[in-house]
């Protein structure tokens, strides 16, 4: 597996952690510039979550996990919020 496939895999899995991301994969996009990555991260939220909070927990869960486990300096997080996920409620 290729190094952007494994933080790709990883992005996706922390991202998913976190309560109120729907329940879709979100789109990861990676670049690096100057020994430094820029993570770019389309998600769906659901109906009612506090998006700027969310997107700050995010951030800095990313920015530390992807620290500790691939030993990687993230120079930013870009969080684009794609739309609102509200479940079916049946009647």
């Amino acid at each position: 597996m290729s190094k952007e496939s494994r933080l790709v895999k990883l992005i996706t899995e922390e991202t998913l952690k976190f309560k109120g991301v729907g329940k879709t994969r979100p789109s990861v996009k990676i670049s690096e510039e100057d020994d430094e990555y820029i993570i770019n991260l389309d998600i769906l939220v659901d109906y009612g979550v506090n998006i700027p909070q969310l997107s700050y927990d995010i951030q800095t869960g990313l920015i530390h996990s992807l620290m500790e486990h691939e030993g990687i300096v993230v120079k930013t997080v870009n969080i684009t919020v794609e739309g609102i996920y509200e479940e079916q409620r049946t009647k």
